[in-house]
């Protein structure tokens, strides 16, 4: 064989590991993106189940809180239900001291019976009741009949 054709069949051997290089390569390549992927992916979901995990325990705590609350709530709400069903005692001292009391009734015995003698009294006139002329308008009625008569 002469040069030439090992020439050639050097550069068709050339050409043909081109193109098998740059195949396994592509397929290299390609399978290490998909490695990559599938690693975030992994990730990804390890970290939405960490992320929901602990939103569970969050919300666990908060229900947690909340029923203490609600329990507290509802006490208190007992024991105004009892503050406000007890009955009150009233206590035996009277509001007023004795004297006191005694003047109240006197004075209410003493307004009826002004009452009394006023009913009885009623065709009389008021006591602050003036008959004829008085005050400023005493004397004008004269002139204004004077005014008439001109």
């Amino acid at each position: 064989m002469t040069t030439i054709a090992w020439f050639g069949i050097l550069v068709i051997v050339a050409i043909a590991a081109f193109f098998a290089g740059t195949l396994l390569t592509k397929k290299r390549f390609k399978h290490d993106e998909l490695e990559q992927k599938a690693q975030e992916a992994q990730h990804a979901l390890e970290q939405y189940r960490q992320d929901v995990t602990d939103h569970l325990a969050d919300s666990k705590k908060l229900m947690a809180k909340l029923e203490e609350n609600y329990s507290l709530l509802n006490r208190h709400f007992e024991q105004g239900k009892q503050l406000l069903s007890q009955e009150k005692a009233l206590p035996n001292e009277p509001f007023f001291s004795k004297e006191t009391t005694e003047q109240l009734h006197a004075s209410l015995h003493m307004r009826d019976e002004k009452r009394r003698a006023s009913e009885q009294t009623h065709d009389a006139p008021p006591s602050d009741y003036v008959e004829g002329e008085s005050g400023l308008f005493k004397g004008e009625g004269s002139q204004s009949e004077q005014l008439k008569a001109s």
